[in-house]
């Protein structure tokens, strides 16, 4: 009886120590795995390891037998061994021990959020190879009679201010007839006085040749002006001229001294001719002008129809070269419009009803000549009108050509 109950002991001692030993080998194996990162790599991608292999995170994720996902959590370490100490335990009862899924590091520091969607990197956009298209630079798009008036006035006496590759284009593009008597001729006295003032850059002659501008001065046959010799001869002269010479793109008629009794109703005749001469030849520009000062004043009827022709330019878009606006001023920006002043450049500097000074005069004596003026012929005015008139010519025809004006 003690021989089988000793024999039972030792059974049951057996049994104990063998279940030992095989819990002891199995947390040894597991605490191994565990150590070589086996465990560690998990599907949730929670733990990873730096360069020498050493795990950086003890959380694991492991799911439930059932394969049920949403049953995925992180433990601990200290818990990792609870799980695995129970597995032979669970193992003995029937149950499924809970089975560790492995992935390669994710090289992440922590798991995202519950959820949360895997974040993925865009590839970046390609780009182009080819070079960007260039763009221009300091070239406005050249401004036409229909897409906004041109006026030149006062604004562009500066020479300065016109860009000389603009100048070099009105060269290139443009072909002008120009028809006047005295008054006119300001402006070509004027351009033939700045050549030897600032250069050939400035050459005109007709035909344009050696790269000068080309400018038919008076070219045409039956009238002499706008209103010589009447108010409707220069129409048929500018018609049969350019039925003539179809190189022609620029037509330039100035007035003499007809705008001081002009009526209303002239005014009218010639703006309504001028209209009609651009629809029969539309690749030709057509310049308006008012005109000259003749001293009455702001009250008077040369600046009332003046207006009258600055109205109709800007509200249809014309070109308008300014008489009398370029007169009114002196190269300081001074106004003597108000001071009744005439086409040689007097006004009244007191109100007393009698011209009494006169701004080119005093503005030349006290400016150096060929430094900040230049000599040159003027018709019925001083040396500094005709030379305003040429910068605002320049300007006209660097317009014409492209410049935006500033």
């Amino acid at each position: 009886m003690i021989y089988g109950n000793r024999n039972k002991s030792r059974e049951i001692l057996r049994t104990y120590l063998a279940g030992t030993l095989a819990l002891a080998i199995l947390f040894f194996i597991s605490v191994a795995a565990y150590r070589a990162g086996i465990f560690g790599k998990t599907s949730a991608g929670v733990s990873h390891s730096d360069s020498s292999g050493e795990f950086l995170s003890d959380s694991v994720s492991y799911s439930s037998s059932s394969g049920d996902p949403a049953k995925s959590a992180n433990t601990s370490s200290a818990d990792f061994v609870s799980i695995v100490s129970s597995g032979p335990s669970t193992a003995a009862s029937g149950e499924s021990a809970p089975s560790v899924t492995t992935s390669a590091p994710a090289n992440i520091t922590s798991a995202p959020a519950e959820n949360s969607p895997t974040p993925t990197m865009k590839p970046p956009s390609p780009t182009s190879t080819n070079p960007p298209t260039p763009t221009a630079s300091n070239s406005p798009t050249p401004t036409t009679s229909g897409s906004g008036a041109i006026i030149i006035d006062h604004h562009y006496t500066k020479l300065a201010d016109i860009p000389a590759s603009y100048v070099t284009s009105a060269k290139s593009q443009l072909h002008i007839a120009y028809g006047h008597t005295s008054h006119g001729s300001q402006l070509i006295d004027g351009m033939s006085g700045l050549i030897g003032f600032k250069g050939h850059a400035y050459d005109y002659n007709s035909g344009g040749s050696d790269g000068a501008l080309d400018l038919r001065n008076t070219p045409f046959s039956g009238a002499e002006d706008l209103g010589n010799p009447d108010f409707n001869a220069w129409v048929n002269a500018t018609r049969n001229y350019l039925n003539s010479d179809n190189t022609v793109n620029v037509v330039m008629w100035s007035w003499c001294g007809q705008v001081s009794g002009a009526s209303a109703s002239d005014i009218s005749g010639y703006l309504s001719r001028m209209s009609t001469l651009e629809n029969e030849f539309p690749g030709v520009r057509f310049v308006y002008f008012t005109g000259h000062l003749d001293g009455s004043g702001l009250e008077g009827n040369l600046h009332l129809r003046n207006e009258q022709i600055r109205t109709y330019c800007r509200n249809n878009n014309k070109i308008l070269y300014d008489f009398e606006d370029i007169e009114s001023y002196d190269p300081d920006g001074t106004y003597f419009g108000d001071k009744t002043p005439d086409d040689a450049c007097n006004y009244d500097s007191d109100n007393n009803g009698s011209n009494d000074k006169n701004w080119a005069q005093d503005w030349q004596n006290s400016h150096a000549e060929n430094i900040s003026w230049y000599n040159c012929s003027s018709a019925h005015s001083e040396p500094l009108n005709a030379n305003q008139k040429a910068y605002a010519a320049w300007a006209l025809f660097a317009r014409l050509s492209g410049w935006n004006g500033n």
